[in-house]
């Protein structure tokens, strides 16, 4: 089944973290991959430290897609596609995709190998805004955390173990 969490607010990854070890307390093996993010963010070390959950990142993280070179969109497309193919034949039952649906809307994220991706009969889970109509059609599950007022708003920047 996929599964979409989406929208402007905060709290989609620590929505899909809670999935991933919702899951993992039944013994339940998870991958949690992460795209746009440099894998720092609290939640992936707690993850980690899970023995049935699978934490995949990037090789190399590189900022924020606005100060991305054309050469580093290109490296981090080639490293998301090669994480796909690991995703595509690896074996679980929940599968999170955290901030893909970031990474699909810049073009770092090919349609096709996506697709293929779903094709697996596992729980997936996909975090971000703005999912393309043939992913809202597709989903079984559809969640969508708005932002009514944050402190960012306020020029409060994230702060250890809130936002990240």
């Amino acid at each position: 089944m996929l599964h979409l969490i989406i929208g402007k607010g905060k709290g989609k990854t620590s929505a899909a973290a809670g999935m991933a070890l919702r899951a993992a307390g039944h013994g339940k093996r998870v991958i949690f991959a992460q795209f746009m993010k440099d894998g720092s963010s609290g939640e992936i070390a707690v993850l980690n430290s899970v023995g049935c959950i699978e934490v995949m990142l990037p090789a190399e993280h590189y900022g924020f897609f606005s100060k991305m070179t054309e050469e580093q969109k290109a490296a981090a497309a080639r490293g998301y596609a090669d994480m796909l193919d690991r995703l595509i034949s690896s074996e679980a039952f929940l599968i999170v995709l955290d901030e893909a649906l970031h990474a699909l809307n810049k073009g770092l994220i090919k349609k096709e190998q996506l697709l293929k991706l779903l094709e697996k009969d596992c729980e997936i889970v996909l975090t971000g805004y703005d999912p393309p109509e043939y992913l809202t059609e597709r989903a079984d599950y559809i969640s969508e955390i708005c932002k009514r007022r944050h402190p960012f708003d306020r020029g409060i920047t994230a702060r250890e173990g809130v936002e990240y």
